[in-house]
């Protein structure tokens, strides 16, 4: 069956909300924002969004730097706060420089910072300076707070 495509609105005003705070080396980048309508599947998990780099004969057609792809079926079932993070990373990928001489940008995207399992950092530790520098940031986290407002928002209830 042929996948469906349609513009993501929602994801994008969440992405302007979150372009100058936290993505101002992006306020330049031409980002399309697309709903397909299932997940694509990987190990037996839904894939929550995808991050494409728009390249060659594509950006001159499309005039994109970006293309930021999220499975709709996936999108309804998330809250509120889940949509935002989801937003945020997929952003995250999306990495600009400027070039020095022409002040022209070069876009690419980029990996998180760390990709481990949860059962190596439970037997070893954090074993390389990928994995010791998200502990660290980790630690600074208040996961209780986190899981509360969670809750809330599950159950319907607002925090402040």
């Amino acid at each position: 069956m042929p996948k469906i495509y349609s513009t993501a609105e929602s994801v994008e005003a969440i992405a302007q909300q979150a372009i100058p705070m936290f993505h101002p080396h992006l306020a330049t980048a031409r980002i399309s924002y697309i709903y397909v309508d299932t997940a694509a599947m990987k190990n037996g998990r839904p894939i929550l969004g995808k991050v494409r780099k728009v390249a060659g004969i594509l950006e001159y057609m499309l005039e994109k730097d970006f293309i930021l792809e999220v499975p709709l079926d996936q999108w309804n079932e998330l809250s509120d706060t889940q949509r935002h993070a989801l937003v945020d990373h997929l952003l995250e990928r999306c990495y600009g420089e400027e070039n020095e001489e022409s002040g022209d940008m070069k876009w690419s995207t980029r990996e998180p910072d760390v990709q481990e399992f949860s059962t190596i950092l439970r037997r070893h530790g954090a074993w390389n300076d990928d994995l010791a520098g998200f502990v660290s940031v980790a630690k600074t986290v208040n996961v209780d707070e986190m899981v509360a407002d969670a809750v809330a928002e599950t159950e319907g209830v607002t925090t402040v």
